[in-house]
């Protein structure tokens, strides 16, 4: 053991060291990671029963606040209140009056806070219907980033973003074709039958993550092929665009 030592001593250096490297790297993440969080938090947070001066409400509020998580600005200005109205609007009308689920995810690079906000609510027809609502917010100057402005960060434009999500969609077609579940149907025809409508500047809903990807939510109605076949896990309404 101890010639075997001896002989592979450079070796077992560098695997020690490689292993102490990846510890430190991990932890250094970790750190990042929570302070990013406690950064975000000085933004927006989950909203709370104390931040809600709502009365007559024909659901129960406290239960609601229990399964939901909607963003809720600390901040008070303009752009923060302004915000604050839309989103709770909004979240009062999916959850108090449609049974709707909200969830949020928040993202902090620089000066530059991005929220995803994900709405899904029963419709009349007991069908489940999916809603993405995004804002880009410049933290120094309070100001919302118009979808242009994103795509000018990333260099992108609108042809950019619509042709890397009609390829992830033509990905299944041609999968779902060749399992037979679609016929002779054309590719235009198939994103008729996903309910599928153009990206136009005005409706993209773009957000940042915390490693600076650019995504695109991007709403669809998934097809009988897709929900049934496990073999097919990658489905996505969040698509990469960089």
């Amino acid at each position: 053991m101890k010639n075997y030592i001896l002989e592979n001593k450079k070796k077992i250096i560098i695997v020690l060291i490689l292993i102490v490297l990846t510890i430190l790297l991990s932890i250094i993440v970790n750190l990042s990671e929570k302070k990013n969080t406690l950064l975000i938090n000085n933004y927006v947070t989950k909203l709370e029963r104390k931040d809600v001066k709502l009365e007559n409400l024909v659901c129960d509020l406290d239960n609601v606040l229990k399964y939901n998580r909607i963003p809720y600005f600390r901040l008070s200005n303009t752009t923060y209140d302004a915000l604050n109205k839309e989103i709770l609007t909004n979240f009062l009308l999916r959850t108090c009056y449609e049974d709707g689920v909200i969830d949020y995810e928040a993202s902090l690079n620089d000066n530059l806070l991005s929220i995803a906000i994900n709405i899904s609510y029963e419709t009349t027809d007991d069908l489940t219907y999916l809603e993405y609502k995004t804002y880009n917010i410049n933290t120094n100057t309070n100001t919302i980033l118009n979808n242009q402005e994103i795509l000018n960060l990333y260099h992108l434009t609108q042809k950019n973003v619509e042709d890397t999500v009609l390829s992830k969609l033509r990905e299944y077609y041609d999968y779902e074709k060749r399992m037979g579940y679609i016929g002779k149907d054309s590719f235009q025809t198939y994103l008729n039958s996903l309910e599928y409508t153009n990206i136009t500047i005005d409706n993209m809903n773009l957000y940042i993550d915390s490693k600076k990807n650019l995504y695109i939510f991007k709403d669809y109605t998934i097809s009988e092929g897709m929900s049934i076949d496990e073999n097919f896990p990658y489905i996505t309404i969040k698509f990469k665009l960089n």
